[in-house]
């Protein structure tokens, strides 16, 4: 038995322990079922390829590898994408999770804005769940009108549509960005209110907005999940989001910012948001992080990943204000700065995530984060080498 397979055993065990505790036998076996499907690349198809389900996002990291798992389901995806949209980040993460061309017949590509009303009320016809990915992450305050534009009114259109189209539930993605936190070391779970804090970025408060477009459709009888993942963690363009996490623990850094936040493996999201949508759970959110770490624990353990060697030197806030001041200035040439006002602040923050809800209610195991690690660190030394 290799050391894969013993975690899986492992994390049977104590699914069947569980069992003792939460009546999901159903849902416990299913999810290990799951665990051993990812562990071989080998995905059962659940559906036959009828039950219809509509994607938005699926151009992005999150939506692109959703997209896969969903096919790997057997639901018939229509994918969604405004025109003109590059399909380079979907191609990369289908070559680098090895889908099979016979796969992508089931997935069909419609161009369509969620900012346009009309247009996503076309493509929602005839759909049964609806999957909402699709939001401009940015702390860059050019950016600000154009992400709430598209996070807080583009998720009302899919609220108002969905529920015009009588879809049987939505499933949204939002982020513990959307969670209250009002001070550093804050501990964070779904109950957690709402707090108007120094430490809310604007990519928070569209978040939080936006849930609460999804609460108002509840409230008009919409079946709606929530989502709340920490720092998504997979295989895409290492240049771009947070895989270029991965790419500076390679390329190897001295400096570490004192803070802390949550993490979680793409995989599990996705496995998650799939379950959440084929439960009878309803009308919830779920906070999604499977570690919270320090950064210097963070970029130490994917290094190692590498067999490199992590971060040694902590950046104080005098340092990190430098650094702000510096993509600020290179930011005048009309490049989106890597460190902003919002992002120097809270690097150097704690706040810690309770996902104990989704372990619960489904009986949900993370993959162990070292777990996730060798395989992206595999993902990306293969795509170095090609």
């Amino acid at each position: 038995m290799n050391p894969t397979d013993a975690i899986i055993l492992n994390i049977f065990i104590e699914q069947i322990y569980n069992l003792f505790f939460y009546d999901n036998f159903i849902m416990l076996l299913k999810n290990f079922i799951l665990l051993l499907q990812q562990r071989y690349n080998h995905i059962t198809i659940m559906q036959p390829y009828k039950v219809k389900v509509l994607l938005t996002g699926a151009t992005g990291f999150l939506g692109s590898h959703l997209a896969i798992s969903l096919l790997q389901h057997g639901y018939a995806v229509t994918a969604i994408k405004r025109g003109g949209s590059s399909l380079l980040e979907f191609d990369t993460i289908c070559a680098m999770r090895g889908v099979k061309t016979d796969l992508l017949a089931h997935l069909e590509w419609k161009e369509c804005d969620i900012l346009d009303t009309f247009a996503v009320a076309d493509v929602m016809q005839g759909v049964d769940y609806v999957f909402h990915t699709a939001a401009v992450v940015s702390f860059w305050a050019k950016k600000r009108d154009e992400m709430m534009q598209t996070n807080v009114q583009g998720t009302a259109n899919i609220v108002n549509c969905a529920l015009e189209a009588g879809v049987k539930k939505l499933c949204y993605a939002s982020s513990v960005a959307a969670l209250g936190r009002e001070k550093d070391g804050d501990v964070v779970d779904e109950n957690t209110p709402w707090r108007d804090s120094k430490y809310n970025t604007m990519y928070a408060i569209s978040k939080y907005l936006a849930e609460m477009e999804v609460w108002r459709g509840v409230e008009e009888g919409l079946d709606a999940v929530i989502v709340n993942p920490g720092i998504i963690l997979g295989e895409g363009l290492w240049h771009k989001g947070s895989c270029r996490l991965i790419d500076t623990a390679y390329k190897g850094m001295a400096f570490y910012t004192k803070g802390q936040s949550g993490y979680v493996d793409v995989l599990d999201v996705c496995r998650a948001m799939i379950q959440l949508i084929e439960s009878p759970i309803k009308n919830r959110r779920f906070v999604m992080v499977s570690d919270n770490l320090t950064f210097k624990d963070f970029f130490t353990r994917v290094a190692a990943g590498f067999g490199k060697r992590g971060p040694t030197i902590a950046a104080g806030n005098v340092l990190t204000q430098l650094a702000r001041i510096y993509y600020g200035i290179k930011a005048l040439a009309g490049k989106e700065p890597l460190v902003t006002k919002e992002t120097a602040r809270n690097s150097q923050k704690k706040f810690t995530y309770i996902s104990n809800s989704i372990k619960n209610e489904l009986g949900f195991v993370f993959t162990p984060f070292d777990e996730s690690v060798a395989r992206i660190c595999k993902a990306y030394t293969t795509f170095k080498k090609s």
